[in-house]
């Protein structure tokens, strides 16, 4: 028998705060049933703080359908401010560039603090300027997604985002006017992120900015510097390295770097960055292991280097590499190999076995070293024989192979998936076994239904709605609700001529007709 303590709902008692950040973390059509529980839960969804949309949940939808979903969702909500608005919508089915504009004013004027917005199959040649002058906005995250070069959308020269501190922008032309008024009008910015962007500037300087990432720029003017000298965290990958100089020379705490250049001048001192740092990864290009063949042979001791991964190149060419890394290296913990085959097999041997006799090298901390090469690399017996001369133990030696990684990523992919779908259940489920709840008609139905209509709360009656069950019941749906204060709640209760429809006219949304066929 249920005991009086059993049958009291505490999630419903909690703190309007903590439900917003509860139903963060819950898909929004799960979302929106909810409004149907209870009063009060009615009151906590109209007042979202974090409206995060996705095409992986609508992806049964057409594209009309979901315009008109988000509309309402806006209309329904209440005059409160927004704390995240999440846009991802990177499938070939594209949005209309009305509608995302008229999305994004309204985040803005509500005065959004996290605007995330990843884009596919968009105009991407105008990009929103209210974006770029949102005095409430503390993290911008712009992927417009896939744009060739010459099609991108441009940064304006006028920018105004006084409490910026995370920054993200993919496929989108950055000048230097732009970055440097990005830079000066964000006194607050510490991470910037520029994505697949075509860059027309020579100098990055800020005196704040502490994690920078570049990550496959399409750079106008080849090179370009960078005075950040409080920067302790740098990704870069798919520029050369004598395309980047530095001045006023940070410490670096960690760094991971994929180049992709053939030479190196040696002009840079690029290891002076890293002398520092606690975790390290350097990767691909050519020019990387040149410059380490250059650099290693006099620089200092890395004190402070706990994770070192370091190869995509043939490691077994390059065993003075590691060899001298590991003597300048005594408090590694962790270390990851990425090999690839040797071009002639057996290249270099003897030479090999005499570096690992005359490298020796102690790291009295090390606890992994994770080797990473295909299946029918036999050469890579030479690297764990240094290890083990070294005196690291053989059950601290891991070799994983290429093959394995990609079985690996597939499974848990799919584990993933079915995980989110298993959670995406819980709610309905809940319905099911609480009947009191909502009424008993469609909008409890779940996932397995083949049901996409979580219009309940505008009760839509398209009949040529391509997610429509031919087994929907029009009287059941159309049957008052009464919520758990008593008052019945019908389908034309769920929104009610609010004072600030002019609010919504000034973005576009007061146009929409709400009718009871539309809500």
């Amino acid at each position: 028998m249920e005991t009086i303590e059993s049958a009291i709902d505490r999630i419903s008692s909690l703190p309007t705060e903590i439900l917003h950040n509860i139903l963060s973390l819950v898909q929004i059509r799960s979302v929106v049933r909810m409004r149907r529980l209870s009063k009060r839960w009615r009151e906590v969804c109209e007042s979202l703080q974090f409206i995060c949309l996705s095409d992986e949940e609508f992806e049964n939808w057409r594209v009309e359908k979901f315009i008109r979903f988000v509309n309402n969702l806006l209309l329904l909500r209440a005059k409160v401010d927004l704390h995240t608005f999440q846009l991802h919508w990177c499938c070939y089915r594209s949005l209309n560039c009305n509608d995302v504009m008229m999305w994004i004013a309204y985040a803005v004027k509500h005065n959004v603090k996290v605007l995330d917005l990843e884009l596919g199959g968009y105009d991407r040649t105008f990009l929103p300027h209210c974006i770029f002058t949102c005095p409430s906005l503390q993290e911008l995250n712009l992927q417009w997604g896939g744009a060739s070069y010459g099609h991108m959308g441009h940064v304006p020269d006028t920018v105004n985002l006084p409490s910026l501190r995370n920054l993200t922008l993919a496929d989108v032309e950055v000048c230097q006017l732009s970055l440097d008024q990005i830079i000066a009008q964000s006194p607050g910015l510490e991470d910037l992120n520029l994505r697949g962007c075509a860059t027309y500037f020579n100098l990055l300087e800020s005196k704040v900015l502490k994690s920078l990432t570049l990550h496959g720029l399409e750079n106008g003017l080849n090179k370009f510097t960078v005075a950040a000298p409080h920067l302790i965290h740098f990704q870069c990958m798919g520029s050369p390295l004598e395309d980047i100089f530095w001045r006023e020379r940070p410490c670096l705490e960690s760094a991971h770097i994929e180049s992709c250049g053939h030479t190196f001048d040696g002009q840079s001192d690029f290891t002076g960055i890293i002398l520092l740092a606690k975790r390290l990864k350097l990767l691909s290009g050519i020019d990387m292991k040149v410059m380490l063949e250059k650099e290693l042979p006099t620089c200092p001791v890395f004190k402070n280097l706990e994770f070192l991964q370091i190869g995509d190149w043939c490691l077994i060419d390059s065993l003075y590499i590691i060899l001298r890394f590991l003597q300048l290296s005594p408090r590694l913990q962790k270390l990851i190999l990425t090999h690839t085959k040797l071009p002639e097999a057996g290249k270099g041997a003897g030479k090999n076995a005499m570096l690992s006799s005359e490298m020796a090298f102690q790291c009295p901390h090390l606890q992994t070293v994770i080797i990473q090469c295909s299946k029918d690399d036999s050469e890579i017996d030479t690297i764990v024989n240094a290890m083990l001369d070294n005196g690291v133990n053989l059950e601290k030696i891991q070799v994983i192979f290429y093959e394995d990684l990609i079985k690996r990523g597939v499974s848990e992919v799919t584990i993933n998936f079915q995980k989110q779908k298993k959670e995406f259940g819980i709610f309905e489920k809940m319905l099911k076994e609480n009947p009191e709840w909502p009424d008993n008609s469609i909008y409890a139905g779940s996932e397995s239904d083949n049901n996409d209509d979580d219009e309940e709360w505008w009760n839509e009656d398209d009949d040529d709605d391509d997610d429509e069950s031919p087994d929907e019941d029009d009287d059941e749906s159309g049957d008052g609700v009464e919520d758990e204060s008593g008052d019945e709640v019908g389908d034309d209760d769920e929104i009610e001529d609010k004072d600030d429809d002019n609010d919504m006219d000034e973005v576009g949304l007061g146009n929409h007709e709400h009718g009871d066929d539309d809500l």
